[in-house]
C-alpha cells in the first residue's frame, strides 16, 4: 500500500474516533442530571441518609438507633416508670403521658432558615427521637434543595401513628407552627397534618428555672441542669448559614455539625423529661433547690393536685433555704382553703419568724383568722397595723399595693367599728 493511501486510510479513522467521541459526548449530557442525583445520593448514604422519592422529587431519611448500654446516664426502666406513674394518676397535667403507648411519644425538633415564624422561612431538617426497648431511636428527614418540599413533607408525614403526641423544646410557639406553615404551600399533594397532643418542655423548664438560670436555653438547661455540657458542637443558630452554603455547592459535609446538633437536641429532651418528671414525682436522685419545690408547688396547685403541692411544699421547709419562706406561706394559704386554721398560723408565722423582709400577705392573712375564726378583734388589729406600717415605707406603690392600702383602710374601718 502506497503512501497516500495509507494516509486516506488512516483518515477514514480519524473520522471514526471523531464521530464516537462526538456521539459519547452527547450520551453523557443526556445522562448529567441522574448522574448529579445519583453523585448526590451517594454523598448523603456516606452521612447514614436515604433516598425519599415521590415523582421527580427526592427527601432523604435517617434512623439511627441508640442503644440503652451506651445510654449510662438514662436506661428504659426509668422512662417507663415515669409513664407508668403517668397512667396511675387521678389528676391531669401538662406533662402527663397518660393513655399515650411511650413509643408514640415523638421527641420533636426542627431546624429553619431563620428565626421567625413567617412564610419566608423553610424548614430544611425535621427530627424526632422515639423510646422503644432496645434503645432511643432517632430519625432525621432532610430537605435537600427547596423544590422537593413535597417529598420532604410526605416522607415526614408517612411516619407517624394516630395516637403519636410531640414532646417539644418551644415547639409550640416555634417548631409546629413552622411546620403548619410549609404544609400550607403543599396541602394539595400531601395528608392533612395530624392534630397532635404537645407537651412543650420549654414551659415547664421556665416554670422551674427561669429565677434560676441565665437562660432558659436548650444548651444551657443541658449543662446546669441534665450535666450535659456538649463538646465542638455547632450551634443552631448557624444553620440557616450552613444550609445555604449546602444549596449552594450541594456538599452535605455543610451540615454534618448540625445533623449531629439536632440529633443531640432530640435525645436531650428525652432526658430532660425524665428529669423533669421526676422531680415532679420526688423520684430525683439527687435534692434540688427549695426554690424549685415552691415552683412545682404552685404548679400541683393549679392542677388541682394538692396532696403533690403539699409534699413538695413540705419538702422546701425541710430542706431550708431559699423559697422555704415562700413555701410556708403557700403551705399556709392551702391549709386555710381546707380550714385547718390552727396550722395555717402556725406555718404563717414560721415564714415572718425567717424572714428578713417580712411579707405584708403574712399579716393580712394572720389578720384575717384572727378576726374571723378565732374572734380576737384586738390581735387582728395588732396585725393589721404592722401592714399599715410597712405599706408607710413604700414611697411609690405599684398598682397592686395601692389596692393593698385601700384594703387594709376598710378592714381597719371594720376592726375599729366592730371595737367601738
Amino acid at each position: 500500500m502506497n503512501l497516500k493511501s495509507k494516509l486516506n486510510r488512516l483518515k477514514g479513522h480519524m473520522q471514526l474516533e471523531k464521530e464516537s467521541q462526538s456521539q459519547t459526548s452527547s450520551i453523557k449530557q443526556v445522562e448529567t442530571p441522574n448522574t448529579k442525583i445519583n453523585q448526590l445520593q451517594e454523598k448523603w448514604s456516606k452521612h447514614g441518609f436515604n433516598p425519599f422519592h415521590f415523582e421527580e422529587q427526592t427527601s432523604y431519611q435517617k434512623k439511627v438507633l441508640y442503644r440503652w448500654e451506651k445510654n449510662e446516664s438514662l436506661s428504659y426502666y426509668e422512662v417507663e416508670e415515669i409513664h407508668r406513674m403517668w397512667n396511675e394518676a387521678t389528676y391531669d397535667h401538662p406533662l402527663s403521658c397518660k393513655s399515650v403507648p411511650l413509643e408514640n411519644m415523638l421527641f420533636f425538633d426542627t431546624e429553619t432558615t431563620g428565626l421567625s415564624t413567617g412564610a419566608g422561612n423553610s424548614i430544611f431538617l425535621i427530627g424526632y427521637a422515639r423510646v422503644l426497648k432496645e434503645g432511643i431511636e432517632v430519625t432525621q428527614h432532610l430537605l435537600p434543595d427547596p423544590a422537593s418540599e413535597v417529598a420532604f413533607m410526605l416522607g415526614f408525614l408517612k411516619d407517624f401513628e394516630e395516637d403519636d403526641i410531640l414532646v417539644s423544646y418551644n415547639g409550640k410557639a416555634f417548631d409546629w407552627p413552622q411546620v403548619k406553615s410549609r404544609h400550607a404551600f403543599v396541602r394539595d399533594r400531601v395528608p392533612k397534618l395530624p392534630k397532635f397532643g404537645h407537651i412543650d418542655l420549654l414551659h415547664a423548664a421556665r416554670r422551674l428555672w427561669k429565677h434560676d438560670l441565665p437562660s432558659c436555653r436548650l444548651s444551657i438547661v443541658e449543662a446546669n441542669k441534665l450535666g450535659v455540657v456538649r463538646r465542638n458542637d455547632t450551634p443552631g443558630s448557624m444553620a440557616p448559614l450552613l444550609y445555604f452554603d449546602y444549596v449552594h455547592d450541594k456538599n452535605p459535609d455543610h451540615l454534618t455539625g448540625i445533623i449531629k446538633h439536632h440529633d443531640q437536641d432530640v435525645r436531650s429532651l428525652v432526658h430532660l423529661y425524665v428529669a423533669i418528671c421526676n422531680r415532679l414525682f420526688l423520684k430525683q436522685d439527687q435534692p434540688i433547690r427549695p426554690k424549685e419545690h415552691v415552683q412545682i408547688g404552685l404548679w400541683f396547685e393549679q392542677q388541682n393536685w394538692e396532696e403533690k403541692a403539699i409534699a413538695h411544699y413540705n419538702k422546701a421547709i425541710e430542706l431550708r433555704g431559699n423559697g422555704t419562706e415562700d413555701a410556708l406561706y403557700n403551705l399556709a394559704l392551702l391549709l386555710k382553703k381546707r380550714r385547718q386554721y390552727a396550722k395555717a398560723k402556725e406555718y404563717l408565722k414560721q415564714s415572718l419568724s425567717i424572714s428578713s423582709s417580712p411579707k405584708i400577705e403574712s399579716f393580712i392573712e394572720l389578720a384575717k383568722i384572727a378576726e374571723h375564726q378565732e374572734k380576737d378583734l384586738h390581735l387582728a388589729m395588732t396585725y393589721v397595723m404592722r401592714v399599715k406600717e410597712q405599706l408607710k415605707q413604700i414611697t411609690r406603690p405599684s398598682p397592686r399595693e395601692k389596692r393593698t392600702i385601700i384594703d387594709v383602710e376598710k378592714r381597719l374601718l371594720r376592726l375599729k367599728r366592730k371595737l367601738g
